[in-house]
């Protein structure tokens, strides 16, 4: 599996513009999920932190060049999500503020947003966890653990197509756990109890009824 900072080079600066499309597209293969799990823990919307992980690829690919440093891709690739986020948030006037989780936690920052940042983390996990077992098996050792498509069908003796059908109906499982997962909760409705019309006939008194009772026999 190359180096991402050789598919950055390749991507940015290769001679045969087939190569560095492909090399791009690996870029994109690798890093799209991680992009879409930062836009959605700022966004905490589906479509928009799709809509943002999409135009974030697109501004990375126009501006590479202006990357120093190919190993600082992913940081660099980080921070150009999160500003698609943020014009995303302007443009649609979202009137919450959003809690920005994709940086690194530190000592200063409050329990709060600690708290609140490890529990998405947990969420994200759960997910995972939620998957069949053949697609998390999958998702796994492509997104933890950094295997290539090709690497994991080798190891699991899969053909390679089965491998990215595997992977593609997790992306799309896991989408829908996690928008199940940071969907609000319905506000119970109350249900009216029916109340019982009073009877135009009067009941009778228990001795009243007794009485009845003992003259019957």
């Amino acid at each position: 599996m190359q180096a991402v900072a050789t598919l950055v080079q390749d991507a940015r600066s290769h001679k045969d513009r087939q190569y560095r499309h492909e090399a791009f597209s690996e870029l994109v293969s690798r890093f799209q999920d991680a992009a879409y799990v930062w836009a959605y823990h700022v966004l905490g919307d589906v479509h928009l932190a799709q809509d943002a992980t999409q135009e974030a690829f697109v501004t990375a690919y126009q501006n590479l060049h202006q990357l120093r440093e190919p190993d600082a891709f992913i940081g660099w690739f980080k921070q150009i999500v999160i500003s698609q986020c943020h014009r995303l948030i302007r443009s649609h006037k979202i009137s919450t503020k959003p809690i920005d989780l994709t940086t690194d936690l530190s000592t200063d920052d409050e329990p709060a947003v600690l708290i609140e940042s490890i529990e998405l983390q947990d969420k994200v996990m759960a997910a995972i966890r939620a998957l069949p077992e053949h697609e998390q098996e999958v998702t796994e050792m492509f997104y933890l653990r950094g295997y290539s498509q090709n690497e994991i069908a080798k190891t699991l003796q899969l053909p390679l197509t089965t491998v990215k059908k595997r992977l593609q109906y997790a992306r799309e499982h896991l989408r829908l756990i996690m928008e199940a997962m940071f969907a609000p909760t319905p506000t119970p409705v109350p249900v009216p109890v029916p109340v019982r019309a009073k009877s135009q006939y009067p009941v009778p008194h228990a001795q009243s009824r007794r009485r009845y009772y003992d003259e019957s026999f």
